[in-house]
């Protein structure tokens, strides 16, 4: 991608997040269910907007529980008193994906370090497939 491209990507970053935030799906569980909480979206938005700063190279970036909470499934892997960090990147359809993950460390720091790197991977293999792969656990 040459300058001219990666600067009109910057400059259309804003809107360009926006759509990739508000067409998110959660695939994990029984079936596929659509990303309608605010603060996920404002999550999604704001770690996608980085994403297509950083040329479209996946991101990871710490979210608040509040934020964590509004994703359809976080629920059902919530680690009580964890972290949780929020993965984004594009498939190979250049669809937009995510992955979301929570851990918990006597060390917080180490707690952070484990949960954005387990969101990368997962993140990895969400993306290493068009449409939507299954992803256990």
């Amino acid at each position: 991608m040459n300058r001219e491209a990666r600067r009109a990507m910057r400059r259309n970053a804003p809107a360009m997040a926006d759509k990739l935030a508000k067409c998110c799906l959660d695939f994990q569980g029984a079936g596929l269910v659509a990303v309608t909480d605010p603060k996920a979206i404002a999550a999604l938005r704001r770690a996608f907007r980085l994403m297509i700063e950083a040329g479209g190279k996946p991101v990871a970036v710490p979210v608040s529980e509040q934020e964590a909470e509004g994703f359809p499934h976080h629920a059902a892997s919530r680690i009580e008193g964890g972290v949780s960090w929020l993965a984004v990147g594009l498939d190979p359809s250049r669809r937009g994906a995510y992955a979301l993950q929570s851990a918990t460390s006597n060390v917080r720091a180490a707690a952070h370090d484990a949960a954005k790197e387990k969101a990368l991977a997962k993140l990895a293999l969400i993306c290493a497939s068009r449409g939507f792969p299954y992803v256990q656990g």
